[in-house]
């Protein structure tokens, strides 16, 4: 029970014995990608135009992300796309999927530009695939 709290799991016990462990997951690529608008001086304009709902591109969601056509924006950094793009092709949950397919599993959720050239070219050159 103590490694399932090290993990930020809730623990709740019935009166039966039963155990009950719920295993919250926190978005940390959502909470970096923030981070990093916020402080990204380039987003300024687009900050702007939606605090003055002058833009329909642009969107904060629920997390306070900005969004491009409610898809959350990830801005020119290399090292956050690479790992969106390694976790949604490489990772245990993934299973190496083509390059049609993990590009349009990404755009569900992520924008950038080029990101159809960057998951094609990130497949090309899986050793695995």
């Amino acid at each position: 029970m103590i490694d399932l709290r090290a993990m930020f799991a809730r623990l709740s016990l019935f009166d039966d014995g039963g155990l009950l462990a719920e295993l919250q997951v926190t978005p940390t690529w959502i909470d970096q990608i923030r981070d990093k608008q916020l402080g990204d001086k380039s987003l300024g304009l687009q900050f702007r135009q939606v605090e003055s709902d002058s833009t329909f591109d642009f969107r904060l969601n629920k997390d306070r992300v900005l969004c491009f056509r409610g898809r959350v924006y990830v801005q020119n950094d290399s090292n956050m796309r690479l790992s969106i793009l390694r976790e949604a092709h490489s990772s245990s949950y993934a299973t190496h999927p083509d390059g049609n397919k993990m590009y349009w599993d990404l755009r569900e959720l992520y924008w950038w530009l080029d990101l159809k050239r960057k998951v094609m070219d990130f497949v090309a050159c899986c050793l695995t695939c």
